[in-house]
């Protein structure tokens, strides 16, 4: 049975009970509020774009503050396992002291995990496209997947 028809259902079955309706009068009910995001979708855009943030500003305490210590971040099959090896071996060398800058493009939702699309630019020019899906949990980056477009 579809959600919607189950509300629907839900509703007049309550109706009968109690004999209130939240129907306008002579008029059909009001059609289901949609479904809330799931838990914790807000909070992976906002630790995404924080950490998209920190690094443009090319502060690394804020770059770091937004992993778990042991977090892995996956970047083109280079795999770093902690928070300390994906600031010290990729970020701080590739893209902090580089002058970095990601411009998000784009961004989407893929199972539990949330998507930035971006062009990346350095100060010596270097220029790529690619995207990260951040895998979020209690307000920290847990696992990130980086691949190029």
């Amino acid at each position: 049975m579809r959600f919607g028809r189950r509300i629907a259902l839900a509703a007049a079955a309550l109706t009968a009970v109690t004999g209130c309706s939240s129907a306008p009068e002579g008029g059909a009910p009001p059609a289901a509020a949609p479904a809330a995001a799931p838990a914790g979708r807000a909070e992976a855009e906002r630790v995404a774009r924080r950490f998209t943030d920190a690094a443009n500003a090319g502060d690394e305490r804020a770059v770091a503050a937004t992993f778990a210590a042991d977090a892995r971040f996956d970047s083109v099959g280079r795999i770093y396992p902690s928070r300390a090896e994906i600031m010290d071996r990729f970020l701080v060398p590739e893209v902090l002291r580089a002058g970095g800058r990601y411009e998000i493009t784009g961004s989407r939702w893929d199972g539990g995990r949330y998507v930035l699309d971006y062009r990346f630019s350095t100060r010596g020019g270097a220029r790529e496209t690619f995207f990260y899906a951040f895998l979020v949990r209690d307000g920290l980056i847990r696992d990130v997947v980086g691949r190029y477009r």
